[in-house]
């Protein structure tokens, strides 16, 4: 395909700046791990960032590659993505062609990837394709259309609706808090007593800083208070008309009073005055567990390590769709040394 000097301008600007990239991106529907400030973000913790946009008959096809480079060899990832037009063959096998070359100057023995939506191998070559690593990135998640207060609450499950209710009438307050080293330093205080408590690693206390930096008025740190004191927390990140809950915590002491089903619920607010359609609550178990309660059948299970029993019941009863994600593939230069990639891999989202 010959493209026009405007249009070979617009694809220019497209991998070169980030308004240009963000707006093709957000229009195709792309997903935020696509976004330009993602990427930003994950160069401050050790990636390199390459992105590639094609244009095609039906739309624009873009991919945002990540790239770790370790021992003089590299390998790649693309979180939730590439975006390819439906039925576009010729911009899909033109992306797939400039990805590869990328793939080439950096030594790369593979790269896996994480699609959003299905990967269309009815226009590529699905042997140079093949199955991938476990799942990176939740492969399931909730996700709740955003509506008004009382439909939000109407459609949650009643122990939900009434534990938002209870932290209400028990004083339980909300603010959105100005991220700033105090702010900051409470939320990471309630990161290390629930990794503590439900077994999962954090990250340092700079990647929440620098989320928070990379994506400034599109984030918001939201926290329940009781008499002033935070004791849960969440940070939620708008891109186009989905919000996404990506990290959350909550004091172990006042857990009772429902402090984490109300800032969810005021973290869903926030995202719908902002114009989204849709809050991901992100990650929930890939399979449906047998029984979400405990052996003596009375109370609903925690959440311990690998077992996510609880944040299954909690996320599933704020009344959202359960979605499936693609399962990852991998595009391997150097196949023999794939197991040496999946070592050096780590994405640390």
């Amino acid at each position: 395909m010959t493209l026009s000097h405007n249009a070979g301008h617009r694809l220019h600007r497209m991998a070169t700046e980030q308004r240009a990239w963000d707006a093709a991106l957000a229009a195709e529907g792309g997903h935020l791990l696509q976004s330009w400030r993602w990427g930003a973000l994950k160069e401050q913790f050790g990636w390199r960032v390459e992105r590639f946009a094609v244009l095609g008959e039906r739309g624009v096809a873009l991919a945002q590659v990540l790239f770790r480079h370790r021992m003089g060899v590299s390998i790649g990832y693309i979180p939730r993505g590439p975006v390819m037009p439906e039925g576009d063959s010729v911009a899909t096998e033109q992306l797939w062609r400039e990805i590869d070359a990328a793939a080439r100057k950096r030594r790369a023995l593979t790269i896996i990837v994480e699609p959003d939506v299905a990967i269309p191998f009815g226009t590529i070559n699905r042997r140079r394709f093949l199955t991938g690593p476990r799942p990176i990135q939740p492969a399931r998640s909730v996700k709740v259309d955003l509506a008004d207060d009382e439909t939000l609450l109407g459609q949650m499950h009643q122990k939900t609706r009434y534990n938002v209710r209870l932290a209400q009438r028990r004083g339980v307050s909300t603010t959105i808090a100005p991220v700033n080293d105090e702010s900051l330093a409470q939320f990471y205080a309630l990161l290390v007593d629930t990794s503590a408590r439900n077994e999962f690693e954090i990250h340092t206390a700079d990647y929440y800083r620098e989320f928070f930096n990379q994506f400034g008025d599109s984030s918001a740190l939201i926290f329940a208070e009781i008499e002033g004191k935070p004791v849960a927390g969440v940070a939620v990140v708008s891109f186009g008309d989905e919000a996404i809950y990506m990290y959350g915590a909550s004091s172990t002491r006042d857990r009772a009073h429902g402090a984490g089903f109300l800032v969810q619920y005021e973290a869903m607010r926030w995202s719908r005055d902002r114009g989204c359609k849709r809050y991901d609550l992100w990650g929930i178990p890939a399979e449906e567990p047998s029984s979400t309660r405990v052996d003596d059948g009375d109370r609903i299970a925690g959440t311990s390590g690998s077992d996510w029993r609880g944040l299954y019941e909690f996320k599933t009863r704020f009344g959202g769709t359960i979605v499936r994600y693609p399962l990852p593939v991998e595009r391997r230069y150097l196949p023999f040394l794939a197991s040496m990639a999946h070592r050096m891999y780590g994405t640390g989202v």
